[in-house]
Formats: C-alpha cells, sequence, structure tokens
C-alpha cells in the first residue's frame, strides 16, 4: 500500500493533532480532558512515539515508565497492532539485539531509534523513539495518549472506500477491495471472501491473516480517563 500521512486522536478529549513533537507536547500541557491531577507532578514516565518504519502513518505515541522489561513493551506492540501467529519479534540498536529483559530506560534515549520486527517472514517493522521524559500520575506501566486517525483508501477497481484486502494482489496495487467490488474480485471468485482480510488501523493490515487488535487485550492501556 502506499504511503499516507495522518493525524493523531488525543485519548483523553479526541482532539486531532499533527505528528510532531511541537504539537504533541503542547497538546498535553493545555489538554481540557486530562483530569487535573494529571497535570501536576506524578511519576517519572518515557514519552514515545511508535510507527511503521515502512507505513509511517500508522503511529502511537505512549507513555511507559522507565524500569519496565522490554518485554513489556513487546507484548503492548502484539496487543496493540500486531499479534497473530505467536510469531517471533525482537528489538535491535544499531544491528545488535536488545534482549527482552533490558530495561527501558536503559536502552532508549533522545535521537535514538530502535527497531522492532515482528514475524521474520511476513515481517512487520517498526521504530521507535523518545520524544522525551515526562511526569505524570502513576496510574498505568503502558498508557496510549495518542493514536493514528483511521487512514482511508480507495478501492482499487473505483472510488469508494476500501474495507477489505486482497494479500495476494495489495502488492501489485489491486488489491485494496470496496463492499461493491469484493465479489468480482478475482481472487474471491477462485477461492471465496475468505481469502481477504479486514482493512484495519495497523501497520500489520492485510498480513498474515491479521484481523485487528481484540478489544478487551487493548483496553488497558487507555488512561483512566479516556474518551
Amino acid at each position: 500500500m502506499r504511503r499516507t500521512t495522518t493525524n493523531g486522536i488525543c485519548t483523553y478529549c479526541n482532539t486531532e493533532i499533527s505528528k510532531n513533537s511541537r504539537s504533541i507536547l503542547s497538546h498535553l500541557t493545555n489538554c481540557q480532558g486530562k483530569h487535573p491531577a494529571e497535570k501536576s507532578d506524578g511519576v517519572d514516565y518515557v514519552l514515545m512515539l511508535i510507527q511503521g518504519r515502512y507505513s509511517p502513518g500508522y503511529w502511537l505515541v505512549i507513555k511507559a515508565k522507565p524500569d519496565i522489561p522490554m518485554k513489556k513493551i513487546d507484548t503492548f506492540i502484539r496487543d496493540i497492532w500486531v499479534e497473530c501467529c505467536g510469531h517471533c519479534s525482537e528489538f535491535s540498536d544499531k544491528n545488535a539485539t536488545i534482549p527482552m529483559t533490558r530495561h527501558l530506560t536503559h536502552v532508549i534515549s533522545k535521537g535514538l531509534k530502535i527497531d522492532y520486527v515482528y514475524d521474520y517472514g511476513s515481517s512487520t517493522e517498526l521504530t521507535l523513539s523518545m520524544i522525551q521524559r515526562i511526569q505524570d500520575v502513576d496510574d498505568k506501566e503502558i498508557a496510549i495518549l495518542f493514536r493514528n486517525k483511521e487512514p482511508e483508501f480507495e478501492c482499487s477497481s473505483c472510488d469508494k472506500k476500501a474495507i477489505a484486502i486482497c494479500p495476494y494482489c495489495v502488492d501489485e496495487g489491486d488489491g485494496l477491495l470496496c463492499q461493491s467490488c469484493m465479489d468480482k474480485h478475482k481472487c474471491v471468485q477462485e477461492e471465496g471472501e475468505n481469502i481477504l482480510s479486514p482493512f484495519v488501523n495497523s501497520p500489520r493490515a492485510g498480513v498474515c491473516g491479521y484481523t485487528g487488535s481484540i478489544d478487551k487485550q487493548i483496553k488497558r492501556y487507555f488512561p483512566k480517563n479516556a474518551f
């Protein structure tokens, strides 16, 4: 799929912002949806941007406690964006693998990008970067503060909104399908609709039968007073 640019949605107040550090920090300082206690001093967090390496239109801003192991970041990424079949995953920095047992504070620093890969066959690759340290209330180890607004793509055969992906044809530019065009698609006619993947808000959309996150798994990652 082609690269696309997306704004993000604040999980506290549903305001739409652009993906840059200045906008993110300014909004967190002035957000009207945050509880007053969350604007005062609290505990130390790492404010971090996670985005698709080759599809940066998919992005998240999270806060994470500095002392958590990378395994918990891995679990978060799996829950919110990539888990389909229990594939292997790893973090790396300058071609060196980062052990899952290492603490976040010993791994990430401002100006340094960390790479992440899920599934060494049909890989989904991400990058993680620190925006800055912040003080916030001690409510969760990891919390989503912003998530990209779901991108919209046109059907490969018409100008309607695509809702499904044919994994066999997406790399050829013919795999994005609207409701009307699904039945006419050659692969569906040959093998049935079960081959299609739903168009979900994830950089793994259309890969390895990924169908999206499970609500009960990701609910724990949102702030307590999220919209």
